[in-house]
């Protein structure tokens, strides 16, 4: 397991649900992304989290978050509302990341990015703040559940409204500053929070993927959708082979890249016995 992994219990024989999470520092000095897992037989808890801020900032930012999240639900899991409990725990995690301090008590000015997923009693809830993404895979086609918070996005958005010129729209799209963060945690408030409006109900094989930036930068959404296909042997061997083909295909500059896979499964009824397998 990373270090910058948390993962709390364990999946039990005969349980509906799988997860693994797969990590790696990349070109970077620092590792800023942050995962955690809680998982049980037949209910999950997913979430990563991509920090930024000088030196140790972003790092600070991630592991915060992460932790908050997972000390929260431990301490009093939700029985309903999985989506409302997210996002309530998203403005903490702002909060809490806003007010992190360095070792001369000053401001740390750091953020984080998150993107959570709930599972249970077969229904996927979740929630997203910045640019990393969820991604939901079912008889082989995939979606992205998830919208960058990211100027490009405020320009398409600029650009549906009428107003920017497609002249300026162009010129922005094109320029770096177009991939730069609008919205995340340590903001002192989040501006968009991206959520399902009702549990989507997952059916058997199902498989779920959270990343950081790292890998949908280096592996196009055709490349991630035929790597989870062809390694879903097991959700650890699909977590390993996406990060490790970015890290490959990286002849440079490859940032921190973090993935959970999740694939659920439904209890088949024994037909010999009516027992839940």
């Amino acid at each position: 397991m990373n270090n910058n992994i948390e993962q709390r219990k364990a999946r039990a024989k005969g349980g509906q649900i799988e997860a693994s999470a797969y990590s790696i520092i990349g070109h970077r000095e620092y590792q800023q992304d942050y995962a955690g897992l809680i998982l049980e037989p037949d209910k999950l808890l997913a979430v990563v989290c991509d920090g930024m801020g000088g030196l140790n900032g972003g790092e600070a930012a991630s592991r915060e978050a992460v932790r908050l999240l997972l000390s929260d639900y431990d301490a009093n899991p939700p029985e309903g509302q999985f989506t409302d409990f997210l996002c309530r725990e998203a403005a903490k995690m702002d909060q809490a990341v806003f007010g992190l301090k360095d070792e001369n008590g000053q401001a740390l000015q750091a953020g984080s990015t998150v993107v959570s997923v709930i599972i249970q009693d077969g229904n996927l809830h979740w929630m997203s703040v910045g640019d990393s993404r969820i991604y939901v895979l079912r008889d082989g086609n995939m979606v992205a559940a998830t919208k960058d918070h990211n100027y490009r996005r405020e320009l398409d958005e600029a650009l549906a409204r009428g107003d920017i010129t497609q002249e300026f729209y162009a010129k922005e799209a094109a320029t770096k500053r177009a991939e730069a963060l609008t919205n995340f945690l340590g903001m002192g408030g989040i501006r968009r929070m991206e959520r399902n409006s009702q549990p989507l109900a997952l059916a058997d094989g199902d498989c779920i993927l959270l990343c950081s930036d790292g890998l949908y930068k280096r592996l196009d959404e055709h490349q991630i959708r035929a790597l989870l296909i062809d390694n879903l042997v097991s959700t650890r061997v699909a977590a390993k082979r996406l990060v490790e083909m970015a890290m490959a295909l990286a002849a440079r500059g490859q940032d921190n890249t973090t993935v959970i896979v999740i694939r659920y499964h439904t209890l088949q009824e024994d037909a010999s016995n009516g027992a839940l397998l």
